[in-house]
């Protein structure tokens, strides 16, 4: 392979004849070609060798063509992108990626990365974005789907959730099927000698989660495709899948962490607590325990309100009692969280004995929140599901009609 042979510096001074590849009549230079591989490298961690340079070429080289064929259908329908377009989207990045402001210039100069590599995959990303928001129009979601979504997630409620990244590399085309396998395993290859899964999933994933690393935040059982779900359910958290086939393509999973559920539990509760807490040390004589114990029985017969108890506290001088504001039930002690399990707002529980004394907790506040998602992101989701399926769609169309030549 010519790539092999062409060094970084080779490559510059090759940069106004050095052609990788032509799209259309546009050409993508050899040091587009290095720039890119070298922004791969840098933003996923590989440790790139020239062999692995060789190796990861053609793959790099046939998203730059994607993104040219982008780009030109983008704007041939009158799409532009502005240079805010542009800083706004690197603002994103830093944001994703824990960087300041400006850093994310200052992480590709640290890497020798020159500053245009970063716009030039950009400008295409966003072109593309605003082409497929036009055809939103073309995608109807049902009442019933959003509803059989629902009662699915509903369905599955009580079990695990997890918490997942994705790649995903499609098969357009059968004939691409051998390809895109070894452009899988290439990528489990680089994950396995620390890559980064993010960085990765950001150059190479065609999902729209790429954006944000292949986070696919907390899902439910039964929210993925079948086999994907299947494979999840066989990981532990940090492990990675190998490439799983699906009808649209490769997927390679990572699960990050995963939570049990409660079977009942299909709303977040959330309490705001006032705790009137006595001191009552191991050598206290029984009348004195009996007469602090009876204070708060009197509180608990008597308060009305939150306020109510933390005037006893003020009278008694109690440090430790106190106000906790937004707690989940889990979170509490378990004496405490049996005491407060079935009180409402209002209610106060019994006398409880802990080490070192007694208390009484009343509920201030109590909001319940349904965990399931609502109707609108449901919608969302089923939404971008279908304008992926058109975007590849599109992009293989473009293919199919350009005059594509690859010069090594």
């Amino acid at each position: 392979m010519l790539f092999a042979a062409v060094s970084i510096s080779t490559a510059r001074a090759q940069s106004t004849i050095g052609v990788a590849a032509v799209v259309n009549d546009a050409p993508i230079s050899v040091v587009d070609l290095v720039e890119r591989i070298k922004l791969v490298a840098a933003s996923s961690n590989i440790p790139m060798s020239p062999q692995r340079s060789q190796e990861m070429a053609p793959q790099i080289l046939q998203q730059l063509i994607n993104e040219k064929l982008q780009l030109q259908e983008s704007e041939r329908r009158g799409f532009e992108v502005t240079d805010a377009d542009i800083d706004r989207a690197k603002t994103l990045i830093e944001q994703n990626s824990g960087l300041p402001t400006g850093g994310l210039d200052q992480f590709l100069a640290q890497n020798g990365i020159a500053p245009e590599t970063i716009r030039n995959q950009i400008r295409p990303q966003i072109a593309w974005q605003k082409l497929l928001g036009s055809m939103r129009r073309e995608i109807e979601i049902s009442d019933t789907e959003i509803d059989d979504n629902l009662e699915r997630i509903r369905s599955n409620q009580g079990k695990p959730r997890n918490n997942v990244q994705e790649i995903f590399l499609p098969v357009d085309n059968p004939q691409d099927e051998t390809k895109v396998y070894q452009n899988a395993r290439e990528v489990i290859r680089a994950l396995e000698q620390g890559a980064n899964f993010g960085g990765l999933a950001r150059q190479f994933s065609a999902s729209s989660s790429a954006a944000n690393g292949g986070n696919l935040g907390w899902l439910y059982s039964g929210e993925m495709a079948g086999e994907l779900q299947q494979a999840i359910n066989q990981m532990q958290p940090g492990d990675v899948s190998d490439p799983i086939r699906t009808i649209r393509g490769y997927y390679i999973l990572k699960l990050l962490e995963r939570r049990r559920g409660d079977a009942n539990a299909l709303t977040d509760v959330r309490l705001d607590l006032y705790q009137l807490f006595v001191p009552i040390a191991a050598n206290t004589p029984q009348d004195e325990v009996n007469s602090k114990l009876g204070i708060l029985q009197n509180a608990k017969e008597t308060a009305d309100s939150c306020q109510s108890l933390a005037n006893v506290a003020v009278d008694l001088g109690s440090d430790m009692s106190g106000k906790t504001e937004g707690i989940s039930p889990n979170d509490l002690a378990g004496p405490v969280r049996n005491a407060v399990a079935n009180l409402d707002k209002g209610g106060i529980s019994d006398l409880i004995k802990v080490d070192g004394g007694a208390l009484l907790v009343m509920v201030c506040d109590k909001t319940e929140e349904s965990t399931l998602p609502d109707r609108e992101s449901i919608r969302q989701r089923i939404e971008m599901e279908r304008l992926e399926i058109l975007a590849r769609r599109k992009l293989r169309e473009l293919r199919r009609n350009a005059f594509i030549d690859i010069r090594m």
